[in-house]
């Protein structure tokens, strides 16, 4: 039983991506309007890259190497991280986007947006301060 659907979640393109979550968005004086997933994922794949309040936006990532990367590659681009920093230099290359900011830890992603406006990363493990809250609808 185990073999055949195994089988059919091949057969079906399945590549670990299919069930990624969202993690937990926190983020330093942005947009003022709820963020739908939806852009929350444009945001991520560097598709927006000035907020409505006229800060720059700032991805703030775990390094490329953490489970914490994996996950949002897996979320937001519904591939593995390698596709994902693919991804990543190839807008900043083209010059669409300027380069998330890439940390060790998410101790150090929360640090990193408290003390920039317009920062915005997700968390997977931490709890989120009430003062970085991301609405969402």
């Amino acid at each position: 039983m185990a073999m055949r659907c195994f089988i059919i979640l091949l057969a079906l393109g399945w590549n670990g991506a299919l069930f990624a979550q969202m993690g937990t968005p926190v983020g330093n004086d942005l947009d003022p309007v709820p963020l739908t997933e939806t852009e929350l994922k444009e945001i991520f794949l560097g598709n927006k890259s000035i907020w409505d309040n006229n800060n720059p936006v700032t991805v703030v990532l775990t390094s490329s190497d953490s489970e914490g990367f994996a996950k949002v590659a897996g979320w937001a681009l519904e591939a593995g991280a390698f596709e994902f920093q693919k991804h990543w230099l190839s807008i900043v290359f083209q010059g669409r986007a300027n380069a998330p900011v890439f940390l060790n830890s998410e101790e150090e992603v929360l640090a990193y947006i408290r003390g920039h406006k317009g920062a915005i990363g997700l968390l997977y493990t931490l709890p989120v301060p009430p003062e970085l809250t991301v609405e969402t609808p």
